[in-house]
């Protein structure tokens, strides 16, 4: 049993600071998506948009549990926050769809799985989940960015990109931090599961949102290589 937890003052900082900036974008230009851009990234924007959005009351629920173990309160605050920003970007990425007449989705078999997967056990499991698909979603912004000319959809995708850069490394360091105290066969065992479920959430972003990966830059192998150096860096 790890005797207490990281230092997680700084985070509670940066989460505290950032906490008053995440409506802070320039909703004031005048374009709009062209009819071939809407055709392209509606629907997968509408996906990224729900995937967002938690209640986060599972998470808060493990949260708990963890944190009671080595009597810490700030971790419980932390989550907070951090809900509060995957949030932000959800209502953040609604607003745009609304201006741009997106159809809002309610669901979206493959959020179910994700949404299940973290419901199963645990605070670890929650924080494996989650890391997976923001690792993900820095490679997906930056493909969307610049699949249309839309200027407030790049700001929108360079904030969210910034802001899960920040989600990844603090999440990194939580499982780093647990995963040290395992024995080594264990940690061989997570990191291969780790490792898998990843490269199959991967896949299935890759053939659900190709058109824009696309349109964004990136070839298949392009895309596959730029992430598995993301969840390689974030592990090292």
């Amino acid at each position: 049993m790890i005797e207490k937890l990281p230092d997680l003052n700084e985070w509670e900082n940066y989460f505290l600071k950032n906490n008053g900036n995440l409506q802070k974008i320039t909703w004031n230009y005048e374009d709009s998506l062209s009819k071939e851009e809407r055709n392209c990234v509606s629907r997968s924007i509408a996906k990224f948009q729900l995937g967002e959005y938690s209640e986060g009351q599972k998470l808060i629920e493990f949260c708990e549990k963890y944190s009671q173990k080595y009597e810490d309160k700030i971790l419980k605050k932390i989550t907070s926050l951090f809900i509060k920003e995957e949030q932000a970007h959800s209502q953040i990425l609604k607003r745009f769809m609304e201006l741009n007449n997106i159809a809002i989705l309610k669901y979206d078999w493959t959020d179910n799985i994700f949404r299940f997967i973290r419901s199963l056990s645990g605070y670890e499991l929650s924080i494996t989940v989650l890391i997976t698909a923001e690792i993900i979603a820095l490679t997906y912004y930056k493909a969307l960015s610049k699949a249309t000319k839309n200027k407030l959809l790049k700001d929108i995708c360079l904030k969210i990109i910034e802001e899960e850069r920040k989600h990844v490394l603090y999440e990194s360091m939580l499982l780093k931090s647990m995963r040290k105290q395992k024995t080594r066969i264990s940690q061989f065992f997570i990191f291969v599961a780790h490792k898998f479920l990843f490269c199959s959430s991967l896949l299935l972003v890759l053939i659900d949102h190709r058109n824009v990966i696309i349109r964004g830059g990136f070839n298949v192998y392009s895309f596959w290589a730029t992430n598995i150096d993301e969840f390689d860096n974030a592990f090292k």
